[in-house]
């Protein structure tokens, strides 16, 4: 009679260990003009990288800026573009409700030698709004 009693109270601790998974950050790398679904019926393109770094072993008056241009649409929306840089590495597009894209600074090749053309990786990752460390 004893393991009857105990059964019912049994499923009721584990039930109440049960919880909805957080939300997971989710790392993507993008080259010039690729896209990714970042959301259910979010698409985001890496639509250009501008950069005018100081090559190595020249002598620049300015430094030069690395910029990556984004662009992300959600079904049937306008797109809404953003620009993430070492400088201003996150953003938090209206279409993601709250969730922030970072830029994976670390994953930014080098400046190129002079003459040649970079094949640019851009690696970022979508935060979910409980981790997300920017404003809108």
């Amino acid at each position: 009679m004893r393991h009857l009693l105990a059964l019912p109270m049994l499923c009721t601790m584990l039930s109440a260990c049960a919880t909805a998974a957080a939300p997971q950050a989710t790392r993507f790398t993008l080259e010039g003009g690729q896209s990714v679904l970042v959301a259910p019926g979010v698409m985001l393109r890496l639509e250009s990288v501008e950069d005018s770094r100081c090559p190595p072993g020249v002598r620049c008056v300015w430094a030069g800026r690395l910029a990556c241009h984004f662009a992300i649409r959600r079904d049937g929306d306008q797109p809404e573009t953003f620009t993430l840089s070492p400088v201003a590495p996150s953003a938090a597009p209206r279409i993601l409700d709250g969730r922030s894209i970072v830029l994976d600074e670390s994953s930014l090749p080098a400046p190129a030698p002079p003459g040649v053309t970079p094949r640019h990786r851009i690696t970022f990752t979508v935060l979910p709004p409980s981790t997300s460390d920017s404003n809108p």
